[in-house]
Order: C-alpha cells, then structure tokens, then sequence
C-alpha cells in the first residue's frame, strides 16, 4: 500500500512536468510565429568567416535581428548575407514605408547613409552583422557587377579590410619610394662631388679671411675717429651754423612786416634820417651776421674735407681719455 502510493506521486509530477513543458513549448512558438519579420540583403567584397546564420544583427549595440542566410553572390565574388530584421525595429529605424490599407506589399525605403559593417565579437573570432550610419562622402556605395535588390542595404568595408587595403597600398608605392630616395641620394652625392672639385670649402675659407680684414680695417678707422673727436667738431660746427642761421633769420625778419625797412621806406617822407640811422645799424648787424655764416661756411667745409679723408669718422662717438 505504502510503495503504490509512491509510484502514484512520482507519476502524478512526471505528468504535470510534461504538460508544463508543453505549454512553455506552445507558448514560444506562438510567439514566434506573431513575431513579424523582414528580410534584408547585403553583399560583402571580403571574407564573413566567423558570420554563421543565427548570429546577430545589432544596430548600435541593439539587437534587431538575425542572420538567416550566408551564400555566394551571382558574380561569384561577393557574399550574400541575408538578414531577418524585426518589423518593429526596422520601422522605427525608417527601413520601411506602411502600405496605404492593411493589405498590400510593404515598400522598402533605405537611408543613403546606412550601412552593414562585419564586427567581432570580443577575441572569440565570432562575428555579427553591425547596422550603422556613415557618411556617404567618405564611405560612398560599393559598386556591384549585378542589380541589387529592392531590400538591399549597402556594406561597408570592415576595420580589418581597411587596414589591410591600407596596408596593400602602402606596400605597392614602395617601389617608388624606394626609387626616388635613391635619385635623392644620387643627386646629393653629385652635389657633393661637384663641390669638391670646384674646392669651395677653401674659397669659403678665402673669403671669410677677407671679411675678417674688412672688418678689421673698419675698426681701426673707427678708432681713429674716435681719437680724433670729429663727430664733437663735427657737432660744434652744426651749433655754429645754427646760430648763424638764426641770426640772418633775424636779420630778415627786420625786413619784413609793418615795422620793416619796406614800411619804413613808405614813411620815409616823415622820418628820413632816422630811417637812414636805423639802416646804418641794420647793415652793421648784417655784416656781422654775414661774417658769422662765412665762418660756420668754413667750418663746414673743414668737416667734409674730414670726411673726404675718412668716410667713416660719423660711425663713431665721443670717447672718454685716458687718465695720464
């Protein structure tokens, strides 16, 4: 009695967990079935290995879908990748445009900057299909030897097939490379040859020599300028001729205006021997005046025929002498 009543439990749950699982069962595979999906294609110019169907499709790191098909392209070097995208999530992307009623095909309507991109998956080698926006200057459309679908969706090159176009491009221009480094070099190699039968080191070395002297000479008449003190004579006369300047500015102003000699003379009617007394005095000033400007004359001359001798007495200044 004890051990019938047992076997009765142990059935009654194996029961219970069969209907269990059978409902579970019913259960995903309605929902799988009401889940809505659309199929996408895109053609890949490269390897997909690590790309298997079921893999998923993620578009920005959300899942969306996954890989339904892997097959070969009909021009035999392209990948066709078929992928099934969820209805949902590709409308709110903006993959689809709505029929006008409830019945009626479903348009497909691609953004120009979308593209497919293989990504791996951490280290492991597996890889998903990546969804993202590029921009179509620098990732324009790949161009295919056959009419793409209406449902199709451009690739982009993976980061993998980028660097290794960059790199097979890079290998094909160093050749060339190679070839003018080796002008390059040639070219310097006859330059330098050149320069040493031509001896220009000791041509270089001549004319720094002469420079030397040249500068030196134009130290020692500098020098000379100095212990002579032109550039103080030379300031002194220019005092001179300034004052003189300024005396025969005088002298003039007396000639002009309402109390000059050309208004005295329109009076001269009135007051001819003091007109002729202050002429008197006027031209002793004159002459004085013209004596110191034949002096500041001289001076002058003295300072060019100095500096006829020696050009540079200018470029130096007052030095200060020596204590005995």
């Amino acid at each position: 009695m004890f051990s019938s009543t047992n076997y009765f439990k142990i059935g009654l749950f194996v029961l219970l967990g069969l209907a269990a699982a059978f409902a579970t069962a019913v259960a995903f595979g309605a929902n799988q079935v009401e889940r809505r999906t659309l199929a996408y294609y895109t053609y890949f110019n490269e390897s997909v290995q690590g790309l298997d169907p079921g893999s998923p499709v993620k578009y920005r790191g959300v899942t969306i879908g996954t890989v339904a098909t892997i097959e070969i392209a009909p021009d035999r070097r392209h990948v066709q990748v078929a992928a099934e995208l969820d209805f949902e999530s590709i409308r709110r992307l903006g993959l689809t445009e709505a029929p006008s009623g409830e019945a009626g095909p479903i348009r497909f309507s691609v953004p120009p900057e979308l593209r497919t991109q293989l990504q791996s998956q951490g280290i492991t080698g597996l890889k998903f299909l990546a969804l993202d926006l590029f921009d179509p200057e620098t990732t324009p459309l790949p161009e295919l030897p056959f009419p793409p679908p209406s449902n199709y969706i451009p690739a982009a090159p993976s980061l993998m097939k980028s660097l290794e176009d960059s790199l097979m491009r890079a290998a094909d221009s160093l050749p060339i490379m190679a070839a003018r480094i080796a002008s390059a070099l040639d070219r310097v190699d006859s330059m330098l040859q050149h320069l040493q039968e031509e001896n220009v080191t000791e041509k270089a070395v001549v004319t720094l020599e002469g420079v030397n002297g040249v500068v030196a000479e134009l130290s020692s008449s500098l020098k000379r300028m100095n212990q002579a003190q032109l550039p103080e004579k030379a300031a002194g006369t220019l005092v001179k001729m300034d004052a003189a300047v300024s005396r025969l500015d005088a002298v003039l102003r007396r000639f002009d205006g309402d109390s000059g000699l050309v208004a005295s003379a329109t009076r001269a009617t009135d007051a001819f021997g003091e007109v002729g007394r202050s002429a008197h005095g006027t031209t002793r000033e004159l002459d004085e005046t013209l004596r110191d400007f034949r002096e500041a004359i001289g001076a002058v001359r003295d300072l060019l025929e100095s500096l006829d001798r020696e050009p540079d007495m200018l470029l130096k200044g007052r030095t200060v002498k020596e204590a005995p």
